[in-house]
């Protein structure tokens, strides 16, 4: 071991970091059950950093098995791991079969490095590497789940520690990779040269906890939002959240005059169903039929759960010209729709009420409109889509 102790110094800290990190993370998953799964990975990630760190200390100048390779494959397995606690986190696809590919080749590849007795600067190209690509998955995913729920400037400054980590081993590699370049700062830890990159180490390590924990806390934001947007039964927007994107597609119709349409349907005969088939069976009635709805529509068209089993159906941009054709595809389709439920067929069918916003009209008279057109069809036997009578 080589004693250089400003090194030993920032190595130490940023063990002491992961292993505080790893205790918070162990209790988020157990006993306080905050994303246990996700938790867990990133308990496991700031351990296995520990480990490397702790095993950096014990480096030498030559490259044996325990202080080089065993502290490069923990190090990396923490970047990896880090990578599956975003995608379990987000519910994102899982790389563990690809990662742990590449890890096993990493390895290999190292083994052989050592075996052969190769210069240290090539266990430092393999090692940036693969460290590169574990965290522009990491990174790259966190983006996009951050994106999707909180927008742009919210994933970018979520995601900037894991960007700049990539960069760091991006950069890493091709200055290692350059001919005749000085190379000691990023090969060596025990040296002065070594001290600002350990400071860069420093303080990711702390960031990249901070991100983790802020990846935490936005799943748990989105969780309490879908709660309060979401309709729990068929998972389908309910009331709430429909009037205000209503209201919201209403106030761009008066800005800029672009078009929508509104449909509210009601499912035909569902106290029958409910009567003789009891609850549960009105219960897998009305998810076909959010199933169905969804299926039908585009993806920009809002399908939502009014109330019981009213349905409300709003198409930006198109025309009281084709709304009479989309309105007549739903009942169709709907119609067409059976549903078993313990050996008992349910014929599922729906009444519509269909209007296309015109100069001066406001949101709610709208649905009061439509919903008048709906009973309408009711009254004229049921399976029908009435268009609204304008006042």
């Amino acid at each position: 071991m080589i004693n250089h102790p400003p090194s030993d110094l920032l190595l130490s800290f940023i063990w002491l970091l992961a292993l505080v990190a790893g205790i918070a993370w162990c209790l988020m998953a157990h006993p306080l059950r905050v994303a246990p799964k996700a938790s867990f990975r990133f308990f496991a990630a700031n351990l296995a950093l520990g480990m490397g760190i702790y095993l950096l200390t014990l480096r030498t100048a030559d490259a044996n098995l325990l202080n080089w390779f065993l502290a490069d494959i923990a190090i990396l397995s923490s970047f990896m791991l880090i990578g599956w606690g975003i995608q379990q986190l987000f519910k994102l696809n899982s790389s563990v079969k690809r990662d742990s590919l590449i890890l096993l080749l990493t390895a290999l590849f190292m083994l052989a490095g050592q075996l052969q007795q190769l210069h240290p600067i090539f266990l430092g190209v393999v090692f940036s590497v693969t460290a590169t690509v574990f965290l522009f998955s990491a990174c790259r995913d966190n983006f996009q789940a951050i994106q999707k729920d909180f927008g742009f400037p919210a994933a970018c400054l979520m995601s900037a520690p894991l960007l700049v980590m990539t960069i760091i081993f991006f950069a890493r590699t091709l200055i290692l990779l350059w001919p005749e370049s000085q190379t000691d700062a990023f090969v060596a830890t025990y040296t002065d040269e070594a001290i600002p990159l350990l400071w860069c180490y420093v303080i990711l390590t702390l960031a990249i906890n901070i991100v983790m924990v802020g990846g935490a806390l936005a799943r748990l934001v989105a969780k309490i939002r879908q709660f309060a947007e979401r309709d729990q039964l068929t998972g389908l927007w309910n009331r709430r959240a429909a009037l205000k994107k209503l209201q919201e597609m209403h106030e761009l119709w008066q800005k800029q005059q672009q078009s929508y349409s509104l449909i509210l349907l009601d499912l035909d005969h569902f106290k029958l169903i409910n009567d003789s088939l009891g609850h549960d069976a009105g219960d897998a009635a009305l998810r076909r039929c959010a199933t169905t709805l969804s299926a039908v529509v585009r993806t920009q068209d809002l399908v939502s759960r009014y109330g019981g089993e009213e349905f409300l159906l709003v198409f930006p941009g198109v025309s009281a010209t084709e709304l009479p054709l989309i309105a007549e595809k739903i009942r169709t389709t709907l119609s067409g729709c059976q549903l078993i439920w313990q050996n008992h067929p349910i014929e599922l069918s729906a009444s519509l009420g269909y209007i296309t916003v015109y100069p001066g009209a406001k949101a709610e008279h709208l649905l009061t409109l439509a919903d008048h057109a709906m009973y309408k069809a009711k009254a004229e036997g049921r399976n029908k889509a009435c268009p609204a009578t304008i006042d």
